[in-house]
């Protein structure tokens, strides 16, 4: 049920993996979209390893981003969303934490506008949101990836410091200050979308604990002594013969 609510996501995810495999020369060895488990794909070891493991175990993240920034432009941004994006911050430690707030303010700004704004009946709106939960959650990468996607990125960032403190100011071009602002604005509506999913994931978890461990128990109890009163009376009879 939800590997076909998350179909189109899974595709993109998938086609993402395979595309990059395809740019950087890695045979692919399996690709599949169409499993009630969600799709896989499976591939050689890349030529450059490292490089190329971040390149293809990252594609799902831009492939799925590149979605969630067209979607509500095809639907005439049925929810206007705030697009501020934070004032250059410096590159130090502080200006790490200031970001850090300002993407804070941001997930709450877009949580209010979607409370506000969000109409049920709306055709838009709900096409909207089921859109941006699928490619949002699809975004999710496999626990084998998660190392090549920490280590790339926190490379790239270091790389983007050490840039900065020397000089080099990518915010002076205007593709690169277009490039972060939409990065921002999917960013910060990906968490939105994905903090209250978590949120009601954990307490559906938590409630079918709690039964499980109500209910269960008093079932497992009561069959537990049936089955010792039958044992009983069973070995009595035996032993009276």
């Amino acid at each position: 049920m939800i590997a076909a609510f998350l179909f189109p996501g899974i595709v993109v995810h998938e086609l993402s993996h395979a595309l990059l495999c395809l740019a950087t020369g890695t045979t692919i060895k399996e690709l599949n979209l169409f499993s009630s488990n969600g799709g896989g794909i499976k591939y050689d070891k890349p030529k450059i390893s490292g490089v190329f493991d971040f390149i293809i175990t990252s594609a799902p993240v831009f492939g799925c981003a590149f979605f969630i920034f067209f979607i509500p432009k095809i639907l005439s941004h049925p929810i206007h969303f705030s697009t501020t994006f934070p004032s250059e911050s410096p590159a130090t430690l502080s200006g790490f934490f200031a970001l850090i707030q300002h993407l804070y303010d941001a997930v709450l700004a877009n949580l209010n506008t979607f409370r506000n704004q969000f109409q049920i009946k709306n055709i838009h709106h709900s096409i909207f949101l089921f859109a941006i939960i699928i490619f949002a959650v699809s975004i999710a990468p496999q626990k084998q990836d998660i190392k090549y996607l920490i280590t790339g990125f926190g490379i790239l960032s270091g790389i983007f410091f050490c840039l900065e403190r020397f000089g080099i100011h990518l915010a002076q071009n205007a593709w690169w200050n277009f490039c972060l602002k939409e990065l921002w604005v999917i960013t910060a509506l990906t968490i939105s979308v994905l903090i209250p999913l978590l949120l009601i994931t954990l307490i559906v978890m938590g409630f079918g604990k709690g039964y499980a461990l109500t209910f269960g128990r008093k079932g497992s109890g009561k069959g537990t002594g049936k089955g010792t009163n039958k044992n009983t009376k069973g070995a009595g009879k035996h032993d009276t013969r």
